[in-house]
């Protein structure tokens, strides 16, 4: 089995499919491009052969393609025609074919649309004859005149597109575009060429030279050629308020404006190659230009078909546009890595779009280059390097900037802590060092989640978490000499530490037992626990032991839970020997229910008289006659500073003798 393709392809510059027929009597509007036809042959029964016809259109991106019905002929018997619709096969954006000196406002962007019919063609002596007409090559065009003319015709179509409210009207669609393709008969055993270049439309500057390959294969490997051709145009009028497309196997041509021709669609300065294809040269106007090329086939010297595209030229006046800058950083400072990444803000910059060319080359002063966007360079030691950045090197627009690249010994950020535990204060120690020069100034922040929990701007900090188990992120950015800065971060897990005892001095009556209470912070579950002296103890490694004591004594703990958290603590045990006054040494005012208040407790009294309470500065700040009542830790309806103050009691005995102590004890805010 043997293929072969039948492309058209046509760039639409957004006319609509009624736009035929609602503008026939006169000049059409901007609209399609297009390009060549071929086909593809499948060799099937003994009388018929399955045909594939392709047809490519394209169309600025975002205008949807339309496309017009495919007929075929048999020239020796006119009647005998089909007519076929196109059948949407897939779709894709290109960009064309630019000058990248070209500053354009917007990159250029195009969309193909790629379309297939089928046709199952009975055999005969004569071949066929395929075409397709469309609406419509861009009006306004340098090169092509658009004139009308009158050639012969043999062959009528009718198309179904009513003409409402034309007159009748006779003549050549002035910018209309027809593709066609001779189906030679079955004993040739041929397939046409295939244009393989997807992108037909070039964007160049005006006296600028400027080259592009036409390229395309035949399946049968016949040889082929590349030239210039006339492009072709339809006549249609109205019969019976129907369009009538007259169609041979002899399209129209489009006349040519002045100083153009077929063998010179743009001008002197342009030429195609034809074994390569290579289009190139240059264009002094600037505008739009439409160019014809058509590739013939040849087997043993002798010519079996061709098939023809369109170009379409856009020339840009390159004095009047931007000129493109390249832009990075004149000065980069390295403190922290020998690793630099390279800014690029030049203009243009589009990172999708492919140049065809090396739009940006860095050299980076160390030897090495790179021909990348945004590079990023790892430089062999610390000094001083000049970059140099180029934009479309080689180029008549380019353009070159500096950088001079200053690397320092590394500026180190870092830190450590030294507790990870509740209920302790953690602080942090910044551990940060610079060798080639001094640390200015220290940023710490403390994070829970996305929560900013505390910062400060000294050497080194500390700080009290409140939740546990729970991590914390950490930062510190440090900043030195020479605007050098680091950063160095890290998640911190806080865990639940021990809890102080909750009375730190208790007064018994001689031979009460006390149940002692240690709180690990982690149910007391798997903590180590170690209270001394260990005399009067029920058990000296239990968390909340029995004491059964008759002299008074300080006992000491040491706690360290399951977590490594550990805490020393210790409580004061005095027994009542009486009669006497007894005051504790120390009390908590935190509201947790325990020692919450400093109470005197008279022993063998028979009269209480006062108790009073001073702060430092000499001032009564409590007192009170009932034995039972104590101090909350309030001055003036406000919380009392923690630290020492003085206390006073006086009552009288059951003998009648007077007691009056005095001593001090210590008020403990967590």
């Amino acid at each position: 089995m043997r293929l072969s393709v039948l492309f058209l392809t046509l760039f639409v510059y957004c006319i609509p499919r009624t736009a035929l027929s609602q503008s026939l009597c006169g000049p059409l509007p901007e609209g399609f491009f297009s390009a060549g036809l071929a086909y593809l042959r499948i060799p099937g029964a003994v009388e018929a052969d399955t045909f594939r016809f392709s047809y490519r259109v394209s169309t600025d991106c975002g205008t949807k393609a339309t496309v017009n019905s495919l007929h075929i002929i048999d020239p020796q018997n006119p009647a005998n025609q089909t007519e076929l619709d196109w059948i949407l096969d897939s779709s894709k954006n290109i960009t064309g074919v630019s000058d990248p000196c070209l500053l354009l406002e917007v990159p250029p962007c195009h969309t193909t649309y790629y379309y297939h019919a089928d046709a199952r063609l009975n055999y005969n002596r004569n071949g066929y004859f395929a075409s397709t007409v469309n609406c419509c090559r861009p009006y306004h065009t340098i090169n092509l005149n658009f004139d009308q003319n009158n050639p012969s015709y043999s062959t009528v179509i009718s198309l179904p597109y009513p003409c409402t409210g034309c007159a009748p009207c006779v003549g050549q669609v002035d910018n209309g575009i027809a593709s066609w393709v001779r189906v030679p008969p079955y004993t040739t055993q041929n397939s046409s060429p295939v244009i393989t270049s997807s992108d037909t439309i070039l964007y160049v500057s005006s006296g600028r030279p400027f080259a592009y390959h036409q390229r395309a294969v035949d399946p049968d490997g016949d040889s082929l050629a590349f030239h210039f051709s006339e492009p072709r145009t339809f006549l249609v009028f109205e019969s019976n308020r129907q369009n009538i497309i007259k169609t041979t196997p002899q399209f129209p041509g489009v006349d040519f404006k002045q100083g153009y021709s077929v063998s010179q669609p743009a001008g002197q300065g342009v030429s195609l190659d034809p074994r390569s294809g290579l289009l190139q040269g240059s264009i002094a106007d600037t505008g739009l230009f439409v160019i014809s090329e058509s590739v013939l086939e040849f087997r043993n010297q002798v010519l079996l078909d061709s098939i023809s595209q369109d170009m379409l030229i856009r020339v840009f006046n390159g004095a009047t546009l931007p000129k493109p800058k390249a832009i990075t950083d004149s000065l980069i400072n390295s403190c922290a890595s020998l690793q630099v990444k390279f800014s690029n803000n030049s203009v243009p910059l589009y990172p999708s779009l492919n140049w065809n060319n090396t739009t940006f080359q860095w050299n980076f002063g160390d030897g090495d280059v790179s021909a990348d966007i945004y590079p990023v360079h790892t430089y062999p030691d610390s000094g001083t390097y000049q970059a140099r950045f180029i934009i479309f090197p080689g180029l008549y627009c380019a353009d070159t900037s500096y950088s001079r690249v200053i690397l320092y010994p590394t500026l180190q950020a870092g830190f450590d802590h030294d507790d990870s535990c509740l209920n302790s204060l953690v602080h942090f120690i910044n551990t940060s060092s610079f060798s080639s020069g001094r640390i200015l100034g220290s940023s710490w922040q403390i994070y829970q989640g996305n929560t900013l929990l505390d910062s400060s701007g000294q050497f080194n900090t500390s700080y009290s978490f409140k939740k546990a188990p729970q991590t914390y992120l950490v930062k510190l950015r440090v900043a030195a000499d020479k605007g050098c800065s680091a950063v160095d971060s890290a998640f911190i897990n806080i865990w639940p530490g021990p809890f102080r005892l909750l009375s730190h001095d208790t007064i018994l009556a001689r031979g009460a037992i006390l149940q002692l209470q240690a709180n690990d912070g982690n149910f007391n579950q798997g903590g180590q626990f170690l209270w001394t002296p260990s005399e009067g103890l029920s058990a000296a490694d239990l968390p909340d032991p029995l004491l059964s004591a008759v002299t008074d004594n300080t006992y000491h703990l040491y706690m360290r839970n399951s977590y490594g958290c550990s805490l020393s603590d210790s409580i004061r045990v005095s027994y009542y020997t009486g009669p006497d006054i007894y005051v504790p040494t120390a009390f908590t005012p935190d509201g947790d229910g325990h020692n919450d208040q400093l109470r005197p407790v008279p022993v063998g009294m028979r009269e209480f008289r006062y108790f009073r309470v001073f702060n430092r500065f000499g001032q009564l700040v409590f007192e009170t006659a009932a034995s039972r009542q104590g101090w909350d830790g309030r001055f003036q309806g406000h919380a009392a500073p923690a630290g020492t103050y003085v206390w006073e009691a006086a009552g009288v005995t059951a003998a009648g003798r007077p007691v009056f102590r005095k001593g001090t004890t210590i008020l403990i805010r967590n």
